[in-house]
């Protein structure tokens, strides 16, 4: 029952992860559950989910009435939603991740810069040397009955969930307690970095309504069994809980309630008993849906769109609308590299490509076609700038190799003869004569990493490495990148709000996939750190080829071999970040995982990535990164997604 979350791009990520593996992700927001969406049919009747009618002469302002109470977005999706199944525990759920948030609001929310935004959550308190989280949610929170969510709708939602993935929640490492109606106390097998755990996975999973989903929970608690149970899993996962059933049975605590459903626009009404209803004097949100781009454009020309995050150029070109907000993000838009290749498990042909890279003239070129301005990267760090200054100085980045933003084709070439590269025609070739040509180039069929992609491979081509540029469909790219690793180059991103995510030792997205080669131990039990180097069953990982425990130099800034070394220890000090109470602990380590993505180059940063929202100014008010909205608890929500400030209670009609 976990949403999927943000990637770079109109999909969400998708992943299946263990609760250990979301702790060394460090609950990483870009690690998600799997979300689909269904098909359009033109011959869908519309069908009204509410009598209610629209209040347009209503206004929650206080000086005049607003000019209109109603907005317009897309829905970047083909769906048909009177057809919806929206049972939180399906397998073949026909929505996506951010729907959920709109009906349903889970305790926090990650805004772009991994900061907790408080939905149904009031307080997260970290004890217990770590291994007590207690969650304190707001009382004002209920469903669309009337009745309050309480701490029992979140307990209830979890065992269900540990039943469905573990046969139990004895079969766990973590347990759930309901200490009052409005608290609830997550009980961890090891301690959690505070920092980690307030955004951490479980916490995005939305309630399920304890007198609903009861007789399914007993049903469990009955079974008898492990076939048992999955006769019972079986069933509740078959079971369709339609939109209709959503509103008619009260399932819902969002603050908009679908209202009208077709198959082009889903009609939503506000929620008058939502905690923050009276932050928006907007009564209808009509969710347009169009999946098409050109479509988009064409609906943002007429006029029929008022606020969105896609189209950036056209939108600037558009009379109707302006940007409204623009902030940097904690992700990086990188190539990654498979050393599965003899000539990209070579340093120097890596570095070569670092030294090669011009991120000035990427970002123009980027930002020709999508409107955006990105940051350049300055160098290798594997963690965006914002982020790295955070947890490192200034001083220590300047001791770092330094790869340049602009494009150092002599250093590069220089690199490649001194370990024995030599120019084979147009093709470099390997010291044993092997051509560094048919490089498989893979990029998702998204329009950001198309560009990335056609920009990159000739440049790669021209310098002299051959190789082949692949955008397959959706699911062919997922395939490749989560299954088979059938690539020797690949653009994806990371995010890295914090050490831990930036060095994954659980995702190609990370530092590398490491956790497939180690022989998992049992937690202490006296809630410690685990500081034990772990056992390793082979000495390179599985899918990529690295090596787990390699020597690199203890000297910042040194290019070469020589000198004193140290040992990487990749999982172990993964392990302790995701961890420790201790920020300075966490620094150190940030510094000796830094320093070796700089020498050893796994991937390379393309850009700092940056998010860009517009609308329409002349109606509405938006947020901004400057303003604080109703309390200084929510100004992380201004870091965030267009449709978030919706849901939020953030935009409202300007007054007459």
């Amino acid at each position: 029952m976990v949403n999927s979350n943000h990637g770079a791009s109109d999909e969400p990520e998708r992943a299946s992860l263990t609760r250990r593996q979301w702790l060394a992700l460090g609950g990483s927001a870009t690690m998600a559950g799997l979300a689909g969406c269904g098909g359009s049919n033109p011959d869908d009747p519309d069908v009204t989910m509410s009598g209610t009618p629209d209040d347009a002469s209503g206004s929650n302002g206080k000086n005049g009435t607003p000019v209109t109470t109603e907005l317009h977005m897309r829905a970047p999706v083909s769906w048909q939603p009177s057809k919806a199944n929206i049972n939180p525990f399906t397998d073949t759920k026909n929505t996506e991740f951010w729907m959920d948030n709109m009906w349903w609001e889970s305790l926090v929310w990650p805004n772009a810069k991994g900061e907790p935004m408080y939905f149904l959550a009031d307080e997260i308190n970290i004890k217990g040397s770590g291994c007590e989280v207690e969650i304190k949610l707001n009382d004002e929170y209920t469903w669309w009955d009337g009745t309050p969510v309480t701490a029992q709708d979140f307990r209830t939602a979890a065992l269900i969930s540990d039943y469905k993935a573990s046969y139990g929640p004895e079969n766990t490492d973590d347990s759930w307690e309901v200490a009052d109606k409005h608290t609830i106390k997550h009980h961890l097998a090891g301690p959690a970095n505070p920092s980690l755990q307030k955004t951490a996975s479980p916490y995005y999973t939305v309630p399920a309504k304890h007198d609903y989903f009861k007789s399914w929970l007993d049903k469990y608690e009955d079974a008898g069994g492990q076939s048992a149970v999955e006769k019972v899993t079986k069933e509740l996962t078959s079971t369709t809980i339609t939109l209709n059933d959503l509103t008619e049975k009260g399932l819902g605590c969002g603050l908009w309630k679908p209202k009208q459903l077709s198959p082009t626009n889903a009609v939503h009404e506000k929620y008058e008993d939502h905690p923050r209803a009276d932050w928006t004097n907007l009564k209808t949100f009509n969710w347009h849906l169009i999946s098409e781009k050109q479509k988009a454009i064409q609906a943002l020309n007429a006029g029929q769109l008022d606020m969105g995050d896609k189209t950036i150029n056209q939108a600037k070109s558009n009379g109707n609308v302006d940007v409204f907000n623009q902030f940097g993000t904690s992700s990086i838009v990188k190539l990654a590299m498979n050393w599965n290749n003899e000539h990209l498990a070579r340093r120097p042909v890596r570095r070569a490509i670092a030294y090669l890279m011009d991120h000035d003239e990427l970002v123009k070129v980027i930002k020709s076609t999508q409107g955006l301005n990105y940051k350049a990267r300055d160098t290798v760090t594997g963690m965006s700038a914002s982020t790295g200054n955070q947890w490192t100085s200034e001083g220590f980045q300047n001791k770092l190799i330094d790869y340049g933003r602009t494009s150092k084709p002599e250093k590069a070439k220089q690199v490649l003869k001194d370990a024995g590269y030599t120019k084979d025609g147009d093709v470099w070739a390997g010291p044993d004569g092997s051509r560094v040509e048919g490089l498989t180039y893979l990029t998702p069929p998204w329009t950001i990493y198309e560009t990335i992609g056609k920009y990159l491979s000739p440049k790669l081509k021209e310098f002299g490495f051959g190789n082949e540029l692949i955008i397959p469909s959706s699911s062919g790219f997922w395939k490749r990148w989560t299954d088979t690793h059938d690539f020797d180059m690949v653009n994806w991103f990371s995010k890295t709000s914090h050490p831990a995510s930036a060095y994954s030792t659980v995702s190609v997205a990370g530092l590398g996939k490491f956790d497939e080669v180690v022989n998992v131990t049992e937690p202490s039990g006296d809630c410690s750190v685990d500081r034990r180097t772990p056992d390793l069953s082979r000495s390179r990982s599985k899918k990529l080829n690295q090596p787990i425990r390699p020597k690199f130099p203890k000297n910042v800034g040194q290019t070469g071999n020589g000198g004193a070394k140290q040992t990487l220890y990749p999982v172990k000090w993964g392990n302790i970040m995701s961890q420790t109470q201790s920020t300075k602990e966490v620094k150190d380590l940030t510094k000796k995982l830094m320093w070796y993505t700089n020498w050893q180059v796994p991937h390379i940063g393309f850009y700092d990535e940056t998010r860009v929202y517009w609308g329409n100014q002349n109606k509405f008010d938006f947020p901004t990164g400057d303003d604080t909205g109703h309390s200084e608890k929510a100004k992380n929500e201004h870091f965030t997604n267009a449709i978030e400030f919706l849901l939020k209670g953030h935009v409202s009609a300007k007054m007459k």
